[in-house]
């Protein structure tokens, strides 16, 4: 071979190399669009991406490797296209997608309270890929599905429920058989029997109905009835519907603990010290609506994530329960019964004057009838020293005035 036939072959395989280098890049290339596609969030952006791309696919040959990338990345920008046009529809406060009275808007990432990873449809029960498919929320109940899944829902809002009727069940799972139920699914009224491998029933502890794997994934939850008869916090497998309904009703003060189980508060001793507390409070509350000084301190704002111990003392919500269980309730109420203590009995002479003196042994200082040290007749709500009661050993002097007087 000569020396020009080794040139020309060297020259001829840097031109086969290059080529082919070429190639790669611009396979790379176009990859990195397809990838940049999915980062695109408006409509005018991905608009004038399509155009450019319909144009660049027009100036190319038909066999070309470059127009079949293209043809490629126009079809992946139609499918962004549509779903961008979809999102900007529900992401519109004013255009909620109102399904089965939920309230379903669009959640980003940042705004979803679980990790992408663990979102799933509630109504096909198959996983939401976070940011390729569109994820939907129910503002009322946080029912979750897939954008395209969303008229297909079948379990009314909890929060419809909560408004119309917002009671618990007081029986400690009450099962019901599945032939009251027809064999078929509590909620979707699918068929269901324990014979079948596939579709299993699952038992609600709070209901006591049967339900599908689909309406049912073993989500726990503390039970109403079980915390209130049996102090039992322990969570209990219950379906999506009741789970839903659960956490919309934790914070309401619905249940009279007096009423349903007055032994508890023997059981209990958190329990009967945050009823005194309680009850304090509502003494306080007198003083400090009268008070000039306590009214512009907003003292009574202090308990406004409990607005119900100062309206009443007999009421409670299963978060308060958690919280006294969790012992979490005691140093919450403490601080703020001494703020309220030391603003009647010390800060402020208004309510100071508003002290009573001990009919009993008429000495200072003043006593209020919020005071441990204190009694208080339950006719008349004359207050004394517990220790004056207890030596004397006589019933109240101004009861037994009215007595001898009438």
């Amino acid at each position: 071979m000569s020396a020009n036939d080794v040139t020309e072959k060297i020259e001829y395989e840097k031109e086969e190399s290059g080529g082919l280098n070429n190639h790669v890049v611009d396979g790379n290339k176009y990859s990195c669009q397809l990838e940049d596609i999915w980062n695109m969030g408006k409509v005018v952006e991905i608009q004038l991406a399509i155009d450019n791309c319909k144009e660049s696919i027009l100036a190319l040959k038909e066999t070309s490797e470059e127009k079949r990338c293209l043809v490629q990345r126009l079809v992946k920008l139609r499918l962004r296209l549509q779903e961008v046009q979809e999102l900007e529809i529900y992401m519109d406060p004013k255009q909620v997608k109102v399904v089965q009275n939920h309230k379903f808007v669009c959640q980003t990432v940042t705004q979803l309270r679980f990790q992408a990873s663990q979102i799933y449809c509630e109504t096909c029960t198959s996983l939401i890929w976070i940011p390729v498919q569109s994820c939907f929320a129910c503002l009322e109940c946080e029912y979750i599905s897939h954008g395209q899944c969303l008229n297909s829902v079948k379990r009314i809002c909890a929060s419809v429920m909560v408004k119309e009727n917002p009671t618990y069940i007081m029986e400690i799972c009450p099962e019901k058989s599945l032939g009251n139920q027809n064999y078929r699914c509590a909620e979707c009224k699918g068929g269901i029997l324990f014979s079948t491998t596939l579709n299993q029933p699952l038992l609600c502890d709070y209901s006591g109905e049967y339900f599908c794997n689909e309406c049912h994934w073993g989500s726990l939850s503390v039970i109403p009835s079980r915390v209130v008869l049996n102090w039992d916090f322990q969570g209990y497998p219950v379906s999506q519907g009741s789970k839903q309904y659960l956490n919309l009703m934790k914070k309401k003060s619905i249940i009279n603990l007096e009423s349903i189980n007055p032994k508890l508060f023997s059981f209990v001793e958190e329990l009967a010290y945050v009823k005194r507390l309680r009850n304090n409070f509502m003494i306080m509350k007198e003083y400090i609506l009268s008070c000039k000084e306590a009214l512009e301190a907003k003292l009574l704002r202090l308990l406004e994530d409990r607005q119900h111990f100062v309206e009443n003392s007999d009421y409670y919500s299963v978060q308060d329960l958690i919280d006294i269980y969790n012992n979490d309730m005691l140093s919450y109420l403490d601080a703020i019964h001494s703020q309220f203590f030391r603003h009647i009995t010390q800060d402020c002479l208004g309510c100071r004057g508003k002290g009573h003196v001990c009919r009993l042994c008429g000495q200072l200082p003043e006593v209020f009838p919020f005071e441990l040290s204190v009694s208080q007749c339950e006719n008349c709500r004359s207050v004394f020293h517990r220790h004056c009661c207890e030596k004397k050993g006589i019933v109240c002097p101004k009861c037994a005035k009215d007595k001898f007087v009438n």
